[in-house]
């Protein structure tokens, strides 16, 4: 399908058809075809964020660390036809190759904020997580951070909160902050878990207290 009336894109934008996405699923790819098909009233609103999506892996690409890409549809397709699956339909599920070793998170791109009771249902459910123990969110910018870090302070997962113009410069390099956080660090170091109870910086405007993870 080609689009060529999205707000904030210049170039065409191409996505599968149903029937392309039905052939490759017939071949073994991992095309569930059902909701969250973009060819609705907030179909423009998904183009973006799927684009958004894809810069963020180009640039894991690019630079090399990536190890592997979980897509949001492989994420759909294992927790709906499997017994081993997430507690949530991730925008991916992320390995990168760090000087230590290899980590693997959780990776959420927001670029507009969402109802209240979604995030509340997503710290609720997050708790639950057993097969990943850290949740990057990249966020546009840092209203928005501070809007949906509100919801995690009592989350037992280690979830992080970065600017995602900061991770296209910066990547792993990244600072990030948690719910619970004075100061922020490298998402690197994050993930190395250098700092079980993360921070962040003043400027960010996060009033919260440190809990152990």
């Amino acid at each position: 399908m080609r689009q060529t009336a999205v707000a904030g894109i210049g170039d065409v934008v191409y996505s599968l058809a149903n029937d392309a996405a039905e052939l490759l699923q017939s071949m073994g790819e991992y095309c569930l075809i059902g909701r969250g098909r973009s060819t609705g009233k907030n179909g423009n609103q998904s183009v973006l964020h799927a684009v958004g999506l894809n810069d963020i892996h180009l640039s894991l690409m690019r630079s090399h660390l990536l190890v592997r890409w979980i897509s949001a549809m492989q994420i759909r397709s294992q927790n709906e036809l499997t017994d081993y699956g997430f507690v949530k339909d991730y925008d991916a599920v992320v390995t990168v190759r760090t000087e230590i070793g290899e980590y693997r998170f959780a990776l959420e791109y927001e670029r507009t904020p969402k109802a209240m009771k979604y995030y509340s249902a997503i710290a609720s459910c997050i708790s639950e997580e057993t097969h990943l123990s850290r949740l990057l969110y990249l966020v546009t910018n840092y209203d928005l951070l501070r809007f949906i870090s509100k919801f995690f302070r009592q989350s037992k997962c280690a979830v992080f909160f970065g600017l995602v113009g900061d991770w296209h410069s910066q990547l792993l390099e990244t600072p990030v902050s948690s719910a619970s956080s004075k100061r922020p660090i490298p998402f690197r170091e994050a993930l190395h878990g250098a700092a079980t109870c993360p921070a962040v910086a003043t400027s960010l405007k996060i009033q919260t207290d440190c809990v152990p993870n």
